[in-house]
């Protein structure tokens, strides 16, 4: 191999492995409420994800089973924290199940979503 391939091949190597952390996406790793709970209605959602995200260009809808998505306040990330989604329903909810969807944007523009449920117990 010549030393100017073995250069190149060096110099793509280490690009890749640079670059390893901004194919990454933001997953959700814990929920309050927690998925598949059976909890006192809260008054606040946290979702925290592997890494920031950009409150502004994310959207969580929370919907209850009657189909009709609640208003919510605008999406916010807990100070200090740009992994912790901060949730807020214009209303106290309601005994009954609900579906959180989610889908965000991280700080390194990817996007990603998901769903998750819990209940609101009487």
């Amino acid at each position: 191999m010549t030393a100017k391939r073995l250069l190149s091949a060096t110099a793509l190597l280490a690009s890749a492995i640079a670059s390893n952390g901004v194919w990454a996406h933001a997953h959700l790793k814990t929920q309050t409420p927690a998925a598949d709970s059976t909890v006192a209605a809260p008054a606040q959602l946290r979702l925290e994800f592997s890494e920031g995200v950009e409150a502004g260009f994310s959207q969580v809808t929370l919907t209850p089973s009657s189909g009709t998505a609640l208003p919510l306040k605008p999406l916010a990330t807990a100070e200090g924290d740009k992994k912790v989604l901060l949730v807020t329903p214009d209303q106290p909810l309601s005994a009954g199940d609900y579906t959180v969807n989610w889908q965000v944007i991280s700080v390194d523009t990817h996007k990603s979503a998901g769903s998750y449920h819990f209940k609101v117990g009487q």
